[in-house]
């Protein structure tokens, strides 16, 4: 073989090597999609053109709004693309996507995959969305789970419900689920209700980043973390770049 030949496919290799560890990094991987190459994995909000989408899937039309569900995931057209969403609470499929996970709460059997959880339905061989149960564990967070620091505690949130790492005998991770609808079970208070200290709010936006911050990886996302142990996340606009507190 050559050897311009051979330097062409080692760096061909490591360029799909340097592309698959960017995707890890972002917790969003690439996965083959039959006759259209490779996308993400979806995660909420991510649009996706008419022709990705254009595999199986199966319309489930719910209180006047029709939603998509093909292989785990909901969509919604959005213009011309449809737009992966989180499923409204007790609409209900006809079948479990493949690789979920059987959980069991409170001796009552619950469904999960990427994010949602489902119950067995009012109708034989249907199964209901319904609201993250308090207490259920699971191995992986939601891709798009988000960390939050609250009363110095680190959680992980998606669409209000709350993750709390949870190191299990064998040095495992799991991720058990301490609250939901923007409501932690440790208290009764609502965390967008914690009280004010007129200091800068979780979800504010800054131009400019305090002094002496140094950067943290969770999850493999980068944060910020100032002096006071408030943590911004870099939001890059079409001109501009500003940061969001994400915790405190």
């Amino acid at each position: 073989m050559k050897p311009i030949l051979i330097r062409t496919l080692c760096l061909l290799a490591l360029g799909i090597l340097l592309l698959q560890d960017a995707s890890a990094q972002r917790g969003r991987y690439y996965r083959p999609h039959p006759g259209y190459g490779y996308y993400h994995t979806p995660y909420r909000g991510m649009r996706v053109s008419l022709n990705v989408f254009a595999g199986p899937r199966v319309m489930y039309p719910y209180r006047g709004v029709n939603y998509y569900y093909n292989s785990g995931y909901f969509y919604r057209p959005y213009g011309s693309y449809f737009q992966v969403v989180a499923p409204p609470i007790g609409i209900s499929i006809g079948l479990l996507p493949p690789g979920y996970r059987s959980i069991y709460v409170g001796g009552s059997p619950y469904y999960y995959y990427g994010g949602t959880y489902y119950r067995p339905g009012k109708k034989p061989n249907t199964y209901d969305v319904v609201d993250a149960p308090i207490g259920a564990s699971i191995p992986e967070l939601p891709q798009d789970a988000k960390v939050v620091v609250i009363n110095g505690q680190k959680y992980y949130e998606q669409d209000g419900t709350y993750y709390k790492e949870d190191i299990r005998s064998n040095s495992e991770i799991w991720y058990t689920v301490a609250g939901k609808n923007g409501k932690l079970d440790t208290d009764t208070t609502s965390v967008q209700d914690t009280p004010e200290d007129n200091g800068p709010q979780v979800g504010d936006m800054v131009d400019k980043l305090p002094d002496g911050c140094h950067t943290v990886i969770v999850n493999g996302q980068k944060y910020y973390v100032s002096p006071d142990d408030v943590y911004y996340e870099e939001v890059v606009g079409k001109n501009t770049i500003s940061y969001k507190i994400v915790g405190k």
